[in-house]
């Protein structure tokens, strides 16, 4: 299978991460977004990475579902949990009424699949904010970064009160931490600091995060 992909995307670390925990070989493809070549835009024509080229020609397509693709192709390690309920019901007692309700809680694999999707809008936000200034270096929309920028910072306290969620090495850790990854390379003056520092510098150690560091 081949990964079309670029070294500095966030989204397509999460596959490569993916890949490199389960073990399932890629042919890793840099592809230059600025002049896209034909290979990729007959795969993709958004012209967007990550795209995974199936050895029979079949093209899978955005991050979040060559993520799943791969996760079925073993479980050492599931990445992403595979119960089937969505949900569980349980019961609870209301203190106005005194009545029991029946309440859906989110199950493990949508609880995975929220934090992946909370991360990937984590790295849309980093990579608009970061394009605003690439662009427009000397006369960027202040109101707009500064908007980025708060966005990004309130995301920050919210993972780090919600760090005891994300202590297994799945899909949710993998995408925070490939989030974060991106901001540390692009927008270093927005650096993590405190308890969530220390989870992202220890989550980093990991061989399969080591090795998809982003760089130019």
């Amino acid at each position: 299978m081949k990964l079309l992909y670029t070294k500095r995307s966030p989204y397509a670390r999460k596959v490569r991460v993916i890949a490199l925990e389960k073990n399932i070989p890629l042919d890793l493809v840099d592809e230059d977004l600025q002049t896209k070549s034909q290979r990729l835009l007959e795969a993709n024509p958004l012209g967007k990475v990550p795209t995974l080229v199936l050895d029979n020609g079949t093209t899978v397509f955005d991050s979040s579902v060559i993520c799943q693709y791969l996760d079925a192709f073993n479980d050492n390690p599931i990445m992403i949990p595979h119960n089937g309920n969505s949900f569980r019901l349980v019961v609870t007692l209301r203190s106005t009424r005194h009545e029991s309700e029946k309440v859906r809680e989110v199950g493990e694999r949508i609880e995975v699949l929220k934090w992946e999707a909370f991360a990937d809008d984590l790295m849309t936000t980093a990579i608009n904010l970061y394009m605003e200034k690439v662009r427009h270096p000397n006369d960027f929309h202040e109101e707009f970064t500064a908007t980025m920028e708060a966005n990004i910072l309130s995301a920050y306290a919210y993972i780090e009160k919600n760090l005891p969620k994300l202590k297994n090495f799945n899909l949710a850790l993998v995408a925070v931490g490939s989030a974060i990854g991106y901001i540390h390379f692009r927008l270093p003056h927005l650096k993590v600091q405190g308890a969530l520092s220390e989870w992202f510098e220890e989550i980093s150690k990991r061989p399969s995060m080591a090795q998809t560091i982003p760089v130019v």
